[in-house]
């Protein structure tokens, strides 16, 4: 019998705290989560899809992404990259909304009716104060209560950026190049859309499409519509859908090839599929 496995890859934890400093852009593909996600660039993303919109992404943007929302960060070939990332999971933000005395603090983070990508630019003052806080959390971890103190001040926070009632949506943006005008043709119609279709709309060879399109991000074309696949797929399994209708739902036309296809992308059938922790 296969063990069912989880997404995070090292442990299970209830917040992720992630800063990453200067590195060159790694392969970023269409991935989501079944945690709230804090997304804050400090420098080198330029573009970010989210809800099947691409938004305005420049140097410290902080975005507020709701669960299980598929979403991709846009970082130029051979620029550096610096960003932060926070992860809740539900059982922590619904714990800290209970706590005795206190009038659901965490209530922000739903918002009203919808939630939707929020973004919010943080100033100078705001970049210090927020990433000392950061490294100040991931420096307690031998010291579990104080590391939880410095999570809700990090917390405190995040919640004055993004109030209920604040107008806080990201403005979105055209595609550029060519590569990001196939990333929004992809978005538009994922589940039927085949590399000819998008070279056809954008007026260019398949083969050049392709060799662009590796060269700004890393993986195939192909690849990539692949993967947008899985990423559609996992949605609806986090939410409960069976495995055929997931399979239906995300654009796989063959049963069995789903299976085998999920299975070599992430390592188990979706069957056995029982966290979303962490992203592709």
């Amino acid at each position: 019998m296969e063990q069912q496995v989880s997404l995070y890859r090292d442990l299970e934890e209830l917040v992720i705290v992630f800063y990453n400093k200067n590195i060159l852009p790694h392969v970023n593909v269409p991935h989501l989560h079944s945690q709230y996600e804090f997304y804050y660039n400090i420098k080198g993303g330029t573009g970010l899809f989210a809800d099947k919109k691409f938004y305005e992404c420049t140097g410290h943007d902080l975005f507020l992404i709701p669960k299980t929302c598929v979403h991709k960060v846009l970082v130029p070939k051979d620029t550096y990259y610096e960003r932060c990332i926070i992860n809740m999971d539900s059982r922590l933000v619904d714990a800290i909304n209970v706590t005795p005395s206190l009038n659901r603090p965490l209530l922000w983070l739903e918002g009203l009716g919808e939630p939707e990508t929020r973004k919010v630019n943080l100033n100078a003052e705001q970049h210090e104060r927020f990433l000392k806080m950061v490294e100040a959390y991931n420096a307690l971890k031998e010291n579990e209560l104080l590391q939880y103190a410095k999570l809700l001040e990090i917390l405190a926070f995040l919640g004055e950026q993004f109030p209920i009632g604040k107008e806080c949506k990201g403005e979105t943006r055209q595609a550029v190049s060519i590569p990001e005008q196939a990333l929004t043709i992809i978005e538009e119609d994922f589940k039927t859309i085949r590399i000819s279709d998008i070279s056809e709309k954008l007026y260019v060879n398949s083969s050049y499409l392709s060799t662009l399109f590796k060269e700004e991000y890393g993986i195939t074309l192909e690849q990539y519509l692949i993967i947008r696949k899985i990423a559609e797929a996992k949605k609806y399994l986090y939410m409960g859908v069976p495995v055929n209708k997931a399979c239906e739902l995300s654009g796989f036309n063959d049963y069995s090839n789903f299976i085998r296809t999920f299975k070599k992308f992430e390592g188990c059938s979706p069957s056995n599929l029982r966290g979303l922790n962490a992203p592709l």
